[in-house]
């Protein structure tokens, strides 16, 4: 069964698990389990409550243990029960509406009508993927014309907002049609063009569609062995610059997946994640979009280097001490050698990960967090 967190009336609400509920009002969680009695203190549950420690200027809390009383505890069921109603009858008319919302704007007699079918988005904007319904032959372009013109008054008449149309490259002999009619390009993959319009600029409506992917994701692993020794490689392109192995996160993946299998790429040491230890964001990167670089420690399940000898120029198992001492004119890599140090002597742990059930689209996400709660009941179970 999965478990998602609901949010309304300030109250976020386990659906599964009716025994936990945050306040966000007072900043109190409680935690209403009568049948729980075990004296265990990582058992017992507590209202925290927000306090400012004296000594720190960031936020810090306590546990007081001021039990629940029955009659609160009732009063939170009988509340529970009345919002979970709530949400479900809210659930149903999002639901209606949709249904309704699709059929208007994602309708094949749309077609038939010489009107592009969309998908209706939930910012009252419309997405045109379906390129089947695009004309073909000789006089396509004159025809796209007069499609264009319907669909815009049609969109306009419905007010519509933002407006998407793919267009692949078979059919790249459209785009000039798009782009007269306002039309400006959004992002290209391999395969098709996204163009965009935004309807309400004639109310002086600034327009609201989102950039583009603005930034590249890539994660280095810092692997450290029993002896305290860190692994680290130089690139064939830079081999005498000694630095972590990594690189660039691909589409679907994970960032704990990334820094396991770019390690593995690079030097053939199998390694398995746990935590980031830090992260860099950089601005104006390749095709001046910005750049997260996550810092990932790992823990090696082998030791023998078989490096990739297209990319790799040298690898070797080095003393952590002398990765902090290593002369190099990347700033980067002398904070990751610092960050490998205090991880590896001082007891820093960085940030875990955790699994929690996607919103949107089956399957887990992960939250990465330095923190001791529990997010077991939140991801989908197999």
């Amino acid at each position: 069964m999965k478990s998602f967190l609901i949010f309304r009336n300030n109250i976020i609400i386990n659906k599964y698990n009716i025994n936990k509920i945050i306040n966000c009002n007072n900043t109190r969680f409680i935690n209403n389990n009568n049948n729980n009695n075990n004296n265990n203190s990582n058992n017992n549950k507590l209202n925290c409550i927000n306090n400012n420690n004296n000594n720190n200027n960031n936020n810090r809390y306590f546990c007081s243990k001021n039990p629940i009383t029955p009659t609160t505890s009732t009063t939170i069921k009988t509340n529970l029960l009345k919002i979970t109603k709530t949400m479900s009858e809210t659930s149903k008319l999002l639901d209606n509406k949709k249904i309704e919302l699709n059929e208007k704007y994602n309708n094949p007699q749309l077609i038939e009508k010489g009107i592009l079918a969309g998908i209706p988005d939930i910012f009252d904007g419309i997405i045109v993927n379906d390129t089947t319904q695009y004309p073909k032959g000789e006089d396509s372009v004159n025809k796209f014309k007069e499609i264009i013109k319907k669909s815009l008054e049609f969109w306009t008449e419905n007010k519509r907002r933002g407006i998407w149309v793919e267009i692949p490259e078979s059919y790249s002999i459209l785009i000039p049609t798009l782009v007269e009619n306002g039309f400006s390009f959004h992002h290209c993959q391999s395969n098709y063009i996204m163009l965009t319009k935004w309807l309400p600029t004639a109310n002086g409506e600034p327009n609201k569609l989102p950039h583009y992917t603005s930034h590249f994701i890539g994660c280095g692993g810092v692997v450290i062995n029993d002896r305290n020794e860190i692994l680290l490689i130089t690139e064939k392109q830079r081999p005498d610059k000694w630095k972590i192995p990594g690189g660039a996160n691909d589409p679907g993946e994970d960032i704990c997946q990334t820094a396991v299998r770019e390690v593995f790429e690079e030097t053939g040491i199998r390694t398995e994640f746990v935590s980031i230890l830090g992260f860099r964001q950089l601005h104006n990167y390749a095709f001046n979009r910005g750049d997260i670089y996550f810092v990932c420690a790992l823990k090696p399940l082998t030791l023998e280097i078989n490096s990739d000898p297209s990319e790799i120029a040298q690898c070797k198992w080095a003393p952590v001490k002398e990765f902090t001492e290593i002369e190099t004119p990347f700033p980067l890599q002398k904070s990751v050698s610092r960050l490998a140090y205090d991880y590896c002597f001082n007891g820093y742990k960085g940030m875990k990960a955790s699994a929690v059930a996607n919103s949107l689209r089956a399957g887990n996400s992960f939250v990465y967090h330095s923190s001791e709660t529990d997010f077991d009941d939140l991801k989908q179970k197999e």
